[in-house]
């Protein structure tokens, strides 16, 4: 309820922001009430927060690689419609994350990972299967929290699915895509269907950073923003 009350206070309130430090300020104080909500969203009827499980020991890949290899990818259902997804160490010294958060009308692709080539990391293809209905149909939405190779390498694989708008990653197109005409003031929404994402310019870590909270689960992805 107070992660709301924020929320609300920052569309109203956001064209007086300024300076970067200010949208750094309401990320950090953002990111507070989301752990503060995500605390009471199980005994709190009041928050309708969609609960999830974080039971999950993240593969810490080998010393060894070549004498024991890895599965490329492990994927955590967090709820049946919000995945996270982890690269492997071995496949990828990054390890980035990575989620997918499924509305009723399309689905949402926060990052794409560090690895392009589909036959070493099948990050597009394993999308696709969690996906609702048959596979390469429904619309999914690809997007990044910033620039940095390992949140964007495998955009290529997802232009080979007609369901896929994969988004652009420079600052033009993120401005473009959602309609900030006061960089970095603003707030912006993706409607998922009975899911709504919020988006606010966080740069700092990269210039064209971006954090989302899901209204559904309470849940706040920040990229490398809060590194």
């Amino acid at each position: 309820m107070k992660t709301e009350i924020l929320l609300r206070f920052d569309r109203n309130g956001a064209q007086d922001a300024r300076r970067t430090r200010d949208r750094a300020d309401i990320a950090l104080a953002l990111l507070v009430m989301v752990l503060l909500s995500g605390s009471l969203a199980v005994p709190c009827a009041w928050s309708q927060l969609v609960p999830g499980s974080m039971n999950v020991n993240w593969d810490a890949g080998s010393p060894d690689c070549a004498r024991n290899p890895q599965p490329p990818l492990q994927v955590h259902p967090y709820n049946p419609k919000t995945f996270i997804i982890r690269e492997n160490p071995c496949s990828t010294f990054e390890a980035p994350f990575i989620y997918l958060l499924i509305g009723s009308k399309r689905a949402l692709l926060i990052d794409s990972g560090d690895v392009t080539d589909p036959t070493k990391m099948p990050l597009a293809a394993t999308v696709m299967r969690l996906l609702p209905g048959p596979v390469g149909k429904f619309p999914l939405l690809v997007v990044h929290t910033h620039r940095h190779h390992d949140h964007r390498a495998g955009d290529a694989q997802f232009r080979a699915y007609s369901n896929a708008d994969v988004t652009g990653f420079d600052l033009v197109s993120v401005q473009r895509l959602y309609h900030f005409t006061d960089w970095p003031n603003g707030l912006a929404e993706i409607d998922l269907g009975d899911r709504t994402i919020d988006v606010m310019p966080t740069p700092g870590h990269s210039s064209t950073e971006v954090s989302f909270y899901d209204r559904n689960t309470g849940l706040f992805f920040s990229g490398d923003f809060m590194m």
